[in-house]
């Protein structure tokens, strides 16, 4: 029980908050808002843990092993909310361990940083896409450097834990946390980009729509 709630508490605070800041800061029509808050986080779930496995999958592949179990999506209808893996097969040297355990975790790093040149100067006008991309890009990467550093520390032999093994545990930690501040700094600058941009958007539509009711009432 106690592990259910810190996972709502976790996704609560890496995907629920980021984009109720979004959508509400921008000062959007709540009749368009609230879709998008709801469909989002629903697709998270279902793209989470498919990326991160696949991820595991390519690292394996990449440095010559191969995948001989996996599992892309916890069985959520039984009532499991985790449960997924890819478990690799035919490494001889270390340094294949290490690539396929930290691949999702290379991957995560590359989306924070284009996030936060892609979101510099706005993005689509589509609410949806936006916030799409957003948890793409942002929040799904951000939950890895929250999840897994949890799991590590409560004693889980997850990811960090055979990274740990092999680089030991300085590096681990040091990776961890340069992470988990580029994490922070990509969601924050994203949110203020994009809501700067959603206001922008948004007073020069105001300011049409009231231009034209003004040359409309001098043409009465």
């Amino acid at each position: 029980m106690q592990n259910y709630l810190l996972i709502m508490c976790e996704i609560l605070l890496v995907i629920v908050m980021p984009l109720l800041v979004l959508y509400l800061k921008g000062n959007w029509p709540l009749r368009k808002v609230i879709p998008p808050l709801v469909v989002i986080p629903i697709l998270w779930f279902f793209t989470y843990a498919p990326i991160h496995e696949l991820s595991h999958a390519a690292g394996t592949y990449l440095v010559g092993g191969k995948v001989i179990e996996y599992r892309l999506i916890p069985r959520f209808w039984l009532g499991e909310f985790g449960g997924a893996w890819a478990i690799p097969s035919g490494f001889t040297q270390s340094w294949q361990q290490l690539t396929s355990s930290a691949f999702p975790y290379i991957l995560d790093i590359v989306c924070l940083v284009v996030a936060i040149f892609v979101f510099r100067r706005g993005f689509s006008r589509n609410l949806f896409f936006t916030g799409l991309a957003f948890m793409l890009l942002c929040l799904r990467p951000a939950c890895d450097f929250v999840f897994e550093p949890i799991g590590f520390l409560s004693g889980i032999r997850g990811d960090f834990y055979v990274i740990q093994q092999i680089v030991g545990s300085f590096a681990t930690w040091s990776f961890i946390l340069i992470s988990i501040g580029l994490a922070v700094y990509s969601i924050s600058s994203t949110l203020s980009h994009l809501v700067s941009f959603s206001n922008t958007r948004l007073s020069k539509i105001s300011l049409k729509q009231n231009t034209i009711s003004f040359k409309q009432g001098e043409l009465k």
